[in-house]
C-alpha cells in the first residue's frame, strides 16, 4: 500500500498578528502542488489553532479546506472526494508555534493519542495508527532550536528512541546531518554576521574550541544512528528546505524507523518550490517536503 506523507512548515500557519486571523490561503497555495490528498500530513507550526476565542475556530477552518482541497465537482454540481481529515495538535509548553499532524482515518487509523501530560516522554504528543494492519507511531515534530546543541541532542536522543516501534516521524528538525551530498557551512558565524542574525549561530549551529561556528550536525546524526531512515538521503536529494540563500539547511524531513515493515519510494521524494503568495506578501521560509512509502500488508 502507497502511503503518501507531506511536511510542510508554514510560518506561524499563516496567522497574521496585525488583523489576529489566519490567512488560510497561504496554506492552500503550499499544499497546492500535491496532486492526490496525503494520507499524513505533517504541519510544523499551528500557531493559534487551538485555544482560541475567535468564531469560526481556526481548526475547524483548516479542516475544512484540507478537506475540499482536492475534492472534484461532479457533473450534477455536487462534490466528491472530501477528505474526512482528524487534527491532533501537540502541545508544548511556552510554545505557539507547535507541530500538528492530519490523518486521513481511511486509510491511517488512529487508535490512540498520546498527550503531553501523562504519558512517557518518548510518548509524548505521538499517535498511535494502524496503516495497512501494521501499528505506527506518528508524531509531527518541531526540535527547538533556541535551546542549542545541547537542547537539539537531547531531543535527538527522546525522540530517535521511537526507532524501536514501525514509526513515522516528519517535521521541521531545525538540524541537518553530515552525510555526503548535505549542505554543511564551515563559516556559520559568518553567514549569521552576514544576514544580520548573529544570535542564529546556536540555533543551528556549533562552537568550535577555537571559537568559530560550523553548522550543527551532529544532532541529526545521533537521531538517525538510532536506527531511522531519512527520506531525502534514501533519494540521493540534498536540496535544502529552508530559503535564505545564505543559510540555506535540509531541515525539513520525513523519517521512517528502520523496523517498520515498509519502505520510501526514492522516485516521489520532492522538495517542493516555494509556494507565491501574492504581491506584497511575506515569502516563506521553508519548503514542502513529500514522499510516498510503501506498507508491506500484514500477514
Amino acid at each position: 500500500m502507497r502511503l503518501r506523507v507531506a511536511t510542510a512548515n508554514l510560518k506561524r500557519a499563516g496567522y497574521n498578528r496585525k488583523t489576529r486571523f489566519h490567512e488560510h490561503d497561504k496554506l492552500a497555495a503550499m499544499l497546492a502542488p500535491l496532486p492526490e490528498a496525503p494520507h499524513a500530513l505533517y504541519l510544523s507550526e499551528c500557531t493559534h489553532y487551538t485555544g482560541t476565542p475567535y468564531d469560526p475556530d481556526p481548526l475547524e477552518e483548516v479542516l475544512q479546506l484540507l478537506g475540499s482541497m482536492w475534492a472534484r465537482r461532479g457533473p450534477d454540481g455536487r462534490m466528491f472526494g472530501e477528505v474526512p481529515y482528524r487534527a491532533y495538535i501537540s502541545q508544548v509548553p511556552g510554545s505557539v508555534n507547535v507541530p500538528g499532524l492530519f490523518l486521513d482515518p481511511r486509510v491511517v487509523q488512529p487508535r490512540r493519542r498520546y498527550p503531553l501530560a501523562g504519558s512517557r516522554a518518548q510518548l509524548a504528543n505521538t499517535v498511535t495508527a494502524t496503516i495497512n494492519g501494521h501499528r505506527f507511531r506518528l508524531k509531527c515534530v518541531h526540535w527547538n532550536g533556541s535551546r542549542g546543541e545541547t537542547g537539539l541532542n537531547e531531543q535527538a536522543d527522546q525522540d530517535g528512541q521511537l526507532a524501536s516501534e514501525n514509526a513515522i516521524y516528519a517535521g521541521d528538525f531545525n538540524a541537518t546531518s553530515s552525510a555526503e551530498g548535505e549542505t554543511v557551512y564551515e563559516d556559520w558565524d559568518a553567514r549569521c554576521d552576514k544576514v544580520g542574525r548573529p544570535w542564529m549561530r546556536s540555533q543551528k549551529g556549533t562552537r568550535r574550541p577555537d571559537g568559530t561556528w560550523a553548522t550543527n550536525s551532529g544532532s541529526m546524526d545521533r537521531f538517525l544512528a538510532h536506527g531511522w531512515w531519512d527520506a531525502g538521503q534514501v533519494a540521493g536529494d540534498f536540496t535544502p528546505t529552508t530559503t535564505d540563500p545564505e543559510t540555506a539547511l535540509r531541515i525539513d524531513r520525513i523519517m521512517l524507523s528502520q523496523r517498520s515493515p515498509a519502505r520510501f519510494d526514492p522516485d516521489t521524494y520532492q522538495v517542493h518550490d516555494r509556494p507565491p503568495f501574492g504581491k506584497g506578501a511575506e515569502p516563506n521560509d521553508h519548503l514542502m517536503v513529500s514522499s510516498d512509502i510503501v506498507v508491506r500488508t500484514a500477514a
